[in-house]
């Protein structure tokens, strides 16, 4: 029997997981992605008990989650530092390292035998499988996977957007070293996340190493946005981190840290013919929950495992949208209610986020955390 080959174009998370969870199961595999090395951004990313179910299968957890911290609780605190909630989280989660995370993955991916090219970008893809490079070269494959992020330039050339809305809400994110125990903010099996206003300040160690902070705000709120930060209007709106402005000033490299706003993207299907889209490029939602990195890697693999399951390619990958689609806009949903939540004048969002610990309320949002994915 002929060996299937898969193209990928993206070695993000979604990416190196469809390629490891396909050369598992007997395909070769290339994957392209356009930058010179693998993705080195330094930030840091929560990882629930589903994206660690899809880690074991792949065999790469161990490696992933060597240097990330066990997370035990959620908290949220107001401006005065005055503790809101404190939820324990339902199932085990792992703050990391996205940079280690994406190590390891493509480290697990080469051993298992996928062909990663770095500085090789990819334009387009037909239905048929055909893929289109810069250098004007051209590949064919069984499948195509469009791995390529939110602004997947492969999902647009097929027209495959049904919407893409710029939230009014955003982020600059960066990483400052870990201090002694007693002079931090929070112990490490916390994420911590202070409201202000329409601010937000989202706190938590991801590696033995460091402390991942995500500075938060209207897409209006030029002063908040500005990168250096404004030490003097964040401390007005936080007085207690006063001294953690002062070591983001100090200690994050300016030239690292944009901006940007948070992205919802749905599509009118998650494929064309022989193409298939995954990870951002396809449902890119908000980081309220801490699930795109996840939802990413449960695509991948459930990808490959629909493909092994039917022969029929093309019914496979419409199978693959039919069990999976459902849980992943459920988790847009209530990670872009959180934004609209955090846009509302702080004497209405602060009730509304009481509501959201109730344990009913609780189940919806974290449902997707306790989910069994496909192929775990």
């Amino acid at each position: 029997m002929r060996r299937r080959h898969a193209e990928i174009v993206g070695a993000g998370l979604a990416g190196l997981t469809a390629g490891l969870a396909l050369a598992k199961r007997g395909w070769s595999v290339r994957l392209s992605e356009r930058h010179a090395t693998l993705r080195p951004e330094g930030f840091g990313i929560t990882i629930h008990a589903n994206g660690l179910r899809v880690l074991g299968a792949l065999g790469a957890r161990e490696p992933a989650t060597r240097n990330g911290v066990n997370l035990g609780f959620a908290e949220l605190r107001d401006a005065r530092n005055t503790l809101i909630s404190r939820t324990k989280l339902d199932a085990s989660a792992c703050r990391l390292s996205r940079a280690g995370l994406i190590a390891a993955l493509a480290e697990t991916a080469a051993a298992a035998g996928v062909d990663i090219v770095l500085g090789s970008a990819a334009l387009s893809a037909t239905p048929d499988g055909v893929l289109t490079f810069a250098d004007g070269s051209r590949r064919t494959a069984d499948l195509v996977v469009a791995a390529d992020g939110v602004n997947s330039a492969l999902r647009d050339g097929l027209g495959l957007i049904r919407s893409r809305t710029l939230l009014s809400d955003g982020a600059q994110r960066m990483t400052i070293a870990r201090l002694a125990a007693n002079e931090e903010l929070a112990s490490p099996e916390s994420v911590v996340e202070w409201w202000s206003g329409t601010r937000r300040v989202i706190y938590g160690a991801c590696s033995s190493e460091e402390i991942y902070v995500a500075l938060s705000c209207r897409a209006h709120d030029a002063g908040a946005r500005k990168v250096p930060i404004d030490q003097a209007l964040w401390t007005q709106s936080f007085p207690p981190l006063a001294r953690l402005f002062q070591r983001i000033a100090r200690e994050a490299d300016p030239s690292s840290i944009l901006w940007a706003p948070f992205t919802l993207i749905k599509l009118k299907r998650w494929s064309a013919g022989r193409v298939a889209v995954i990870g951002d490029a396809a449902h890119a939602m908000p980081p309220n929950l801490g699930q795109g990195g996840s939802c990413a890697m449960m695509g991948g693999l459930s990808l490959a495992v629909q493909l092994e399951r039917d022969g029929d390619l093309l019914r496979a990958l419409k199978t693959w949208e039919v069990e999976e689609r459902p849980l992943i806009e459920h988790t847009q949903r209530w990670s872009r209610l959180y934004s609209i939540v955090a846009a509302w004048p702080r004497s209405l969002s602060r009730p509304v986020l009481s509501v959201l610990a109730l344990p009913r309320i609780r189940k919806q949002y974290r449902r997707t955390a306790s989910h069994i994915p496909t192929g775990t």
